[in-house]
């Protein structure tokens, strides 16, 4: 064995002994600091108390009809359960088609008759809005105030909903009637006001555009929908291009809003002649577009300016992007719940009635 080789091996074995005693000596040290922080951790319950989350117990509740759940309420014991679900030859919508009630005892839910919400008036109003909206799908329970109220949708719209109220009394429920819609409304689906871009943003030569706020160039003209970097009306090449169903359109022809959040412009389009808008995303810091139509439905603003979260995916500052394989369409915001930290947030979503 040559001198160069006996040299080699002791210097990976030198390596080597010298990664184990690192290694060795962090995995002391993260000992120390776990029971260091147990220690810190059971003085912070002798002085503050503490109850610990624990499962007690699971089950499960039934309805006649194979259904999807809507939205359920605690009232003291007893629970109620909304729910849709597919008619088939069924011709008229009933009480227990959309409504179930339980009684919580001893960790189990039983099924009881309907009496909490049996009330004439309520049932009057209930038939004739099935009977008159054919498109109605029972939403979520809202309690404000000492008032429950019932929120149906009755078209695609967010704001096509019909609202019931009752009065919150002893654990029982008292109906109030079916004109308080406009008590309930849902929050705005995007946490940014879109702007319009006016006709001092068009910049016409031989391939017009529109500049937002001289940030990013976007047009829809010569056959397809281009993002340019650079005011340049002399080539019709930019960075992103897709086309658009009619060709001969003219710049003035497709609508087309933004917003500014840090680094990012949301941009909509809806080219001449079709239906639906078209949602983009352009990262200025690395200078990438990226279609998101989820953004039609709802967005939220993470915080400190990260980036942005919708219903099935979110989009960072930094151009990292997430979408979730999942079927569901038509998501709208509801709430969103800020921890104590108040870096991180939780926002629960509704199912539209365009799923």
């Amino acid at each position: 064995m040559s001198d160069n080789q006996n040299t080699t091996d002791k210097n990976i074995q030198l390596e080597e002994g010298t990664y184990e005693i690192i290694k060795n000596r962090l995995r002391k040290s993260a000992g120390e600091l776990g029971q260091r922080l147990d220690q810190l951790n059971t003085s912070r319950k002798d002085v503050f108390g503490s109850i610990e989350s624990t499962l007690v117990a699971t089950d499960r509740i039934g309805t006649e009809n194979n259904c999807t759940p809507a939205d359920m309420v605690a009232l003291g014991n007893t629970l109620l359960f909304g729910y849709n679900v597919t008619m088939g030859l069924k011709t008229k919508t009933s009480l227990d088609d959309v409504f179930s009630v339980y009684n919580f005892n001893e960790h189990a839910f039983d099924q009881k008759n309907m009496n909490i919400i049996n009330d004439s008036q309520f049932i009057n109003d209930f038939d004739n809005l099935y009977e008159y909206y054919k498109e109605t799908q029972f939403k979520k329970f809202a309690t404000i105030g000492p008032h429950l109220f019932m929120v149906f949708q009755t078209g695609k719209s967010q704001d096509d909903i019909k609202a019931f109220k009752w009065l919150i009394k002893d654990d029982q429920l008292e109906y109030k009637g079916n004109r308080s819609t406009h008590e309930f409304v849902f929050p705005d689906q995007h946490e940014f006001k879109w702007e319009k871009v006016t006709r001092e943003q068009y910049v016409y030569g031989e391939h017009p555009h529109v500049s937002i706020e001289d940030k990013v160039f976007v047009e829809a003209v010569g056959g397809d929908i281009t993002f340019k970097i650079e005011d340049n009306t002399d080539s019709g090449f930019g960075i992103y291009a897709e086309e658009v169903e009619v060709k001969d359109q003219t710049l003035d022809d497709a609508e087309v809003n933004y917003a500014i959040i840090g680094n990012l412009i949301i941009i909509r389009i809806l080219p001449y002649k079709e239906n639906e808008f078209r949602y983009f995303v352009y990262n200025s810091k690395i200078q990438k577009v990226q279609r998101i139509d989820a953004l039609e439905d709802s967005c939220v603003l993470l915080p400190d300016d990260q980036g942005l979260i919708f219903a099935n995916g979110y989009y960072l500052q930094n151009g990292q992007f997430k979408l979730f394989d999942r079927d569901i369409e038509g998501l709208m915001f509801e709430r969103k719940l800020a921890s104590i930290n108040g870096e991180d947030f939780l926002c629960p979503r509704l199912q539209s009635i365009s799923q």
